[in-house]
């Protein structure tokens, strides 16, 4: 069975992640950061997921170090620069983001955010918002089935050579659907008593292990360095 991370210690490399993004980081320290955020993922058997975060995050490295320094086009510069550098500076906030996103189911932030006495008005908003996502995704998934149903052409060379026939059959859909979506729930959440006033309980019990403080310890690592001037 895969190992799972608490809401708190997901959290905890998400403030690790920020503070990262506002330092002056030498790559060293950068690189161990990035391995450290992405480690979770195996730990927790997303393979896939650690996998692709390490490719992209490896390709941006053989942008900037050996690419970059041949090229004086201005016209493939800058937006190779932004690929590798500017993108690369938000990898440590987005890979704790999938991760929040991927594998810490939402009642495990409500039941976390009911824990640390969050008001309503924020609990219910982030329940809706939370889910919305994933529904949306799954409207889009469908979507595009049923334009390979019917034979419509679909993907980024459809895009090209038609877009607006593209946005009318995939746009126009997600639009119309969104909002009846953000409707039903809006209407789960309350059915489920999240307006309710005074003390809710949970059936999700949400206990730190000795591995999750200890990834935590290990979280604070790249900052050490850093502060202690070692690299």
């Amino acid at each position: 069975m895969a190992f799972h991370f608490d809401p708190r210690t997901v959290l905890f490399l998400l403030l690790i992640s920020q503070i990262i993004l506002f330092l002056d980081i030498s790559i060293f320290i950068e690189v161990i950061t990035v391995i450290i955020l992405v480690v979770p993922f195996f730990i927790s058997k997303q393979f896939k997921w650690g996998l692709r975060i390490g490719i992209v995050y490896s390709l941006q490295l053989f942008i900037a170090f050996i690419i970059l320094p041949n090229i004086n086009n201005a016209v493939l510069l800058y937006p190779l620069s932004m690929v590798a550098n500017g993108f690369r500076e938000l990898i440590p906030g987005m890979i704790v983001g999938i991760y929040a996103i991927k594998l810490t189911h939402s009642g495990e932030w409500i039941s976390l955010f009911k824990k640390w006495h969050f008001p309503k008005f924020f609990i219910v908003p982030f329940s809706v918002i939370f889910r919305f996502f994933p529904t949306a995704r799954e409207d889009y998934r469908q979507i595009r089935n049923a334009m390979a149903f019917r034979g419509i052409e679909r993907g980024p060379v459809a895009f090209v050579k038609q877009p607006i026939q593209t946005f009318e059959f995939i746009l126009i859909p997600l639009l119309m659907n969104a909002s009846q979506v953000a409707q039903d729930l809006t209407i789960s959440a309350l059915t489920k008593g999240l307006s309710i006033p005074g003390k809710q309980t949970s059936i999700i019990n949400l206990r730190m292990t000795k591995v999750d403080f200890i990834y935590m310890v290990i979280a604070l690592v790249p900052i050490i360095i850093y502060l202690g001037g070692l690299f």
